[in-house]
């Protein structure tokens, strides 16, 4: 049970999904588009992804603005959802991320903890020492002050 609720807690697969697809909301999609129309083409079919990107580029710039800027949203939109479909579909496994997370959290608490009872078994030893000192003094001031009394009496 305590396993399930760690999971349920802490789900960065999930977290990385909803960050994703919130920043690729956000996306200015037609300067992606212009960079990748810029960039060198790796393959035969890149090139062809390319120079269709190129000529959807000029048939938008041949565009009135308001009908740009309702292009713009659709296609934005289209990728949006479909990038996201594919976010939500991709079996995104971070167990092992988060196995190491609760680890390395769990070993600065050890380490914190260790340093504190080192800290405390320090301060207690010395703090005996010290109360220790203080008896012996008093010990031997009492044993001056019962030596002198003799001495008077005598």
């Amino acid at each position: 049970m305590n396993e399930q609720y760690l999971k349920e807690q802490l789900n960065i697969g999930k977290l990385i999904k909803e960050k994703v697809a919130d920043s690729l909301r956000n996306v200015d999609v037609l300067n992606v588009l212009k960079k990748m129309v810029d960039s060198a083409p790796e393959s035969e079919e890149t090139e062809e992804i390319r120079q269709q990107l190129d000529g959807i580029l000029t048939q938008y710039n041949s565009l009135p603005e308001e009908q740009k800027t309702q292009f713009a949203h659709q296609v934005k939109e289209a990728l949006t959802n479909k990038l996201a479909k594919k976010l939500e579909e991709a079996p995104l496994d971070f167990g092992e991320v988060e196995t190491f997370l609760r680890d390395a959290v769990r070993t600065q608490i050890y380490l914190y903890s260790a340093a504190a009872v080192i800290f405390v078994i320090i301060l207690v030893f010395f703090g005996y020492k010290l109360y220790k000192s203080i008896k012996e003094k008093e010990k031997k001031k009492e044993e001056k002050k019962k030596l002198k009394q003799m001495k008077k009496k005598k």
